[in-house]
């Protein structure tokens, strides 16, 4: 239902849980310029607000509600960036006297949004102080994670759009930008200006929730969101080699697909991935690895909503030439049909399980509704999904696998000192 234009509220129904999940979830433009904020933003409402002031006492009060968890966290979908707060607790069925959590809960969600704690026109700055030091500090470890490293180089060499350039968590240098003023704007821009989904899976009574969320008196918002990114291919491969002291070298691949989400390539394109290099019997799994042994991990992951299907694989500096040639072989063989239908049917069956294990999880029910509001009835169900996973053809893996054009290539050349 609407709770203002822009503002939703969805409940999920759901009996076989012991807990129920609150999930908010803030959407925006993805912003170079405003994410290193809604990232600090996001990390200060998970430790304090003017009602519970210190770190001890924020959390001191989710021990008294029967250990209730408040997290946040962000994501990026298409050109669109996430900050979620999610509140999970234990249902009343569960608890002495049939003690319904969810009022307190909203009280302490409405503490969090509304009485952030501030000083004039900014949050306290010992508390923006720390949380700055705390994703400076995440930052410099992310950037000695090799893996992590490639995988920033090589979206910044894919992507066209200067915005997708950056991590959903932001750089260094935006980071060190920002001040307790500009990140309690951005917070107020995220409650004022953002879509916002509330959405409440489990067993609770509906009609008081409704009434608590029209107390929080949201504002008329309109943002324009765009869920899925697609650029021009080019012919030119962008490429970088870098070097730096590590054990192993990282190879890094960008493909470009010509696809848009939710069209009749999507499930092809899974099924292309899983038998390329997302599964253990995957082809670069067995060849690359395996029976050539000139990886010591490799796999492909797919980005559907950026148009994005990534290799990564550490190799020995040595062995660059030899793997890129054989991860195009593989990619080549599927446009060729050289699988098997064993190969094939072994995919198919590993998605079908990957998928029928998500509906016991609540995070993934709540995504696949957000993905059936935002991308219309078009969405299939997890019957219908499954469905077209076994229906699918040889020819319509060898299909999309035409479409998969190499655009970027990053190598890392791991040196000893």
């Amino acid at each position: 239902m609407k709770l203002q234009e822009g503002v939703q509220l969805h409940f999920i129904p759901a009996d076989k849980f012991t807990t129920n999940q609150i999930l908010v979830r803030f959407a925006a433009p993805m912003n170079k310029e405003t994410v290193a904020g809604r990232v600090l933003a996001s990390n200060i409402l998970d430790m304090a607000n003017q009602v519970y002031p210190t770190s001890h006492l924020f959390h001191k009060r989710l021990a008294e509600l029967y250990g209730a968890q408040f997290s946040t966290s962000v994501s990026r979908k298409g050109k669109v960036h996430y900050v979620d707060i999610r509140l999970s607790y234990v249902k009343s069925s569960y608890l002495p006297n049939q003690t319904d959590l969810t009022l307190s809960l909203l009280d302490f969600l409405y503490a969090s949004l509304f009485k952030p704690l501030v000083k004039k026109d900014g949050f306290e700055l010992k508390l923006f102080e720390i949380e700055q030091t705390n994703l400076l500090n995440y930052l410099d470890a992310e950037v000695e994670d090799h893996f992590y490293h490639a995988d920033v180089e090589l979206a910044s060499l894919f992507f066209e759009d200067e915005h997708l350039k950056i991590p959903r968590i932001g750089k260094r240098e935006l980071v060190e930008k920002e001040t307790a003023q500009t990140v309690y704007k951005a917070l107020q821009d995220m409650i004022h200006l953002d879509r916002i989904d509330f959405f409440v899976s489990g067993e609770v009574d509906q009609e008081m929730v409704i009434k608590l969320l029209q107390d929080f008196r949201f504002s008329y918002r309109n943002p324009k969101l765009e869920w899925t990114y697609q650029q021009p291919f080019s012919t030119i491969v962008r490429e970088k080699m870098e070097r730096k002291e590590a054990g192993q070298s990282i190879l890094e691949l960008a493909y470009h697909l010509q696809h848009v989400y939710n069209d009749v390539n999507n499930i092809p394109l899974i099924v292309f991935n899983g038998l390329f290099g997302a599964f253990a019997h995957s082809k670069l799994f067995t060849n690359v690895r395996e029976k050539e042994g000139l990886a010591y991990t490799i796999g492909s992951q797919l980005n559907i909503f950026s148009g994005l299907l990534k290799v990564y694989a550490g190799i020995d500096k040595d062995n660059r030439k030899k793997a890129m040639r054989l991860i195009s072989k593989q990619l080549l063989d599927i446009k060729r049909g050289c699988f098997t239908d064993e190969e094939l049917e072994l995919t198919k069956m590993m998605l079908i399980h990957s998928a029928t294990l998500s509906k016991d999880k609540q995070s993934q029910l709540i995504d696949q509704a957000y993905n059936k509001i935002i991308f219309g009835e078009g969405q299939l169900n997890l019957q219908e999904w499954i469905e077209s996973v076994n229906q699918l053809s040889r020819e319509d893996v060898i299909r999309v696998a035409k479409l998969v054009r190499l655009q970027a290539v990053y190598f890392m050349e791991g040196v000893m000192q």
